[in-house]
């Protein structure tokens, strides 16, 4: 055998494992798709959210759940800084009871990780958003705060919501916290 033949052979029995080796770990590492890929519901929400005037609104969207648990998006203007989710159900009414303290510790648990990421520009999120989209009901609210730190709204009629909101926050807060959240989930600085 000569040296035309052996380094053939030697390439196949080397560079062949090798390559099967490293395809194998870049399929196992990939990341799933299921968790890359925002839900058809999260969607509906941020169609809405993208109808908001921007500026004074600012919004990061469809952020996977390995980021900030089950927060689909936040949203931050001029009334707060809001995590939101998107409920195919149909609007919560107010109870006249005390609230069940483990429902309220829930909106809590959720915000819980946006508020992480907040302290580093000294913020926290003011409540949590349940987005509904079951069909809508004559004469019903466009909100309904239905645990203390919870908020329903009617998807349909988010913007006619975020218009009646209070101002609590100027616009240079609005973007202090618009670029911690989106460098703080991985993104690139969206006012770099």
């Amino acid at each position: 055998m000569g040296p035309g033949i052996i380094i053939p052979v030697v390439i196949l029995a080397v560079v062949v494992p090798l390559g099967l080796t490293w395809a194998k770990k870049a399929f196992k590492d990939a990341p799933d798709r299921d968790t890359e890929l925002a839900s058809p519901t999260g969607r509906l929400t941020g169609g809405a959210l993208r109808e908001l005037p921007s500026p004074p609104w600012r919004v990061v969207y469809e952020i996977a759940e390995d980021k900030l648990g089950s927060t689909e998006h936040v949203l931050i203007g001029p009334a707060g800084i809001f995590a939101v989710r998107t409920s195919m159900s149909a609007m919560p009414t107010p109870s006249g009871d005390a609230p069940d303290p483990a429902d309220v510790a829930r909106g809590a648990i959720v915000r819980g990780p946006l508020d992480d990421a907040l302290r580093r520009c000294a913020m926290e999120s003011d409540r949590l958003l349940e987005v509904h989209w079951a069909p809508p009901v004559d004469g019903a609210p466009v909100s309904v705060e239905f645990l203390p730190g919870i908020t329903a709204i009617d998807g349909r009629r988010l913007g006619e919501w975020a218009s009646t909101q209070p101002e609590r926050l100027t616009p240079a807060q609005i973007d202090l916290a618009w670029q911690t959240v989106t460098t703080a989930i991985g993104r690139p600085d969206p006012l770099a």
